[in-house]
Formats: C-alpha cells, structure tokens, sequence
C-alpha cells in the first residue's frame, strides 16, 4: 500500500523515536561510560556506516551546499554536547523540560526562514506537548525547581535553540542535499566538537562495553536517518513535535523493562503528548505538506 507524504512523514518520525528509545535502552546497559564517550561513538559509527556503504556503492555521497551542511553539522554537534551537558548538571527532569523546549523555537524559525504558517491549533498541540513533558519528566523539586534559571539552565536552553536551528536547516538542505549527505554532515562536525571532551575521563571500556556501544551508534544512526528523512514529508513544527514522543517511549520502556515507577503525573503527561501528536497528524491529512524535492 503506497503512503501518502504526510503518513509517510509521521511513520518516519514514530520509527526515529522507536529507534532512539532502543539507542537509550543500551545507553542504560552501559552506565560507567560517560555521555560524551557514547556521543564518539555515535558520530563515529555513523561516518562508518555510511562510508562504508558509499564505498561499495550502496549510496552516493555527494555534498552540494557546504556552509549548510557546515551549519546542520555545527549547530547538531552542540546541542548533542549541551544536552548532555544539562543531563549532567540539572538532572534528566529538568534537563529533559529544558532541552525538548526546542520545537517551539524550531516553530518560530520555521516561520522566519522557510515561511511556514503552523495554524492555532499546532501551538495549541505544541504547548500542550511541552506541558506533557513537564508532567512526564516530573522534577523533584516541584515547578520551583523548573523555574530556578543559572548558567546551566541557560546552556540547556541555548541547546535547545542549536536543535532548532539544527531541525530548520535539515529542512532546507532537502532542497539540495541528499538525506544521507545531511546526517553524514553532523557525524563529521559533531566528532571535530567531541572529541577532546570525550577523552577527559578516563574509563575502562572492555569487550562488552565496545559491543553496546557499537549497538549506540547503530541504533543512533539509523534513528537519525530515519527522521532526517521524515522531515521530508513534514513541515518542522508537525516534525518535532511528533519526536517528542521519544521521552514517552522512554517513560514505557523503563517501566516495562527497568521496573521503574510509573506515576500518575508521569502517565497524564505521557496521555497528553500522545494526544496532542495525534491531533495534530488529524489536522495535517486535511493539507498535505509540500514535499522537498527528490535527492
């Protein structure tokens, strides 16, 4: 059965998520190796993966707008290294409000710089999923503790920003660049912006932790195509919002397997993400979003 752009958009994305859930399910089997470790490994299994495949020809790796490119690679490379950071500093709630703040910035600038026009309703969908996220990631320290702003509640923000403007570039570059071309892009720049801080730390990685983090990077390879490719079929505000679905996956994840608590705020917010994604793919059926052009 042949997909429509927008459904074929929304699968992408759902998958992205699904996959980016297992990439944390291994993250978690590896807790004595510290993010920006598991960040290397990430950029480099992916120029890996796909020099791999340009070498025996299974795709082409052609580059046509280098200072995009440049750009999508730059901006993505920092908001991997400051989410981390915040994880690091404020704690996974606070980090994770922080840091999925991102497709309303995402939202603006999509307005700016690529002239989309997200109607009332996808504000109304977007703010409704960030206070999901609110309710999912659940700080301890109550909504005094989210409002508390220091110089790492500002870097997560300013992470979140990088996102943004990561996602908005990743949109335009499907003008010209192919969706491998792109995410090749931010494995390159991302391992230049990683690699001194990844080797700070000193830690014992051993057989099986190199087999997990192998499984890190492929995992996070193929999310990240995945949704590359989905922003394809959609416009960057219906795009991020459905990748906050991720934090749900995460949420179900650990509670299935890990055995971790499953409060009632957490499943409310979790209800309300999924809810507002939904509404959204509704709405979009009606118009079908203009779709990039072929690479």
């Amino acid at each position: 059965m042949k997909l429509n752009h927008m459904t074929r958009g929304v699968v992408l994305m759902i998958l992205s998520s699904i996959v980016f859930c297992v990439m944390s399910v291994l993250i978690k089997c590896v807790p004595g190796i510290d993010s920006f470790k598991t960040s290397l490994f990430r950029f480099f299994i992916g120029m890996a993966v796909l020099g791999t495949a340009a070498l025996f020809g299974f795709i082409h790796l052609r580059f046509f707008n280098s200072r995009l490119l440049f750009l999508r690679g730059l901006f993505g490379g920092i908001s991997v290294f400051l989410f981390f950071l915040s994880i690091a500093k404020l704690g996974i709630a606070k980090g994770t409000v922080i840091s999925y703040s991102y497709p309303i910035f995402a939202s603006v600038l999509g307005i700016v710089f690529l002239r989309e026009k997200p109607g009332w309703q996808q504000w109304l969908a977007l703010a409704a999923a960030l206070f999901g996220i609110i309710l999912l990631s659940g700080s301890g320290a109550g909504i005094s503790g989210l409002m508390t702003v220091g110089i790492y509640e500002v870097l997560a923000l300013a992470g979140a920003v990088c996102s943004a403007i990561a996602v908005v570039v990743i949109k335009r570059l499907h003008d010209t660049d192919s969706t491998y071309a792109i995410f090749y892009s931010q494995c390159v720049i991302g391992l230049w912006l990683i690699v001194v801080p990844a080797n700070l730390v000193p830690c014992s990685i051993g057989y099986l932790g190199g087999a997990i983090l192998l499984g890190i990077g492929l995992a996070a390879t193929i999310a990240q195509l995945l949704m590359t490719e989905g922003y394809r079929y959609t416009s960057v505000s219906v795009g991020s919002l459905l990748c906050m679905t991720l934090p749900v996956f995460n949420f179900l994840v650990g509670f299935l397997v890990f055995h971790e608590p499953m409060p009632l705020r957490a499943v409310v917010g979790s209800i309300i993400v999924i809810a507002a994604c939904m509404l959204v793919i509704m709405m979009e059926n009606h118009s079908e979003p203009v779709v990039a052009k072929a690479d």
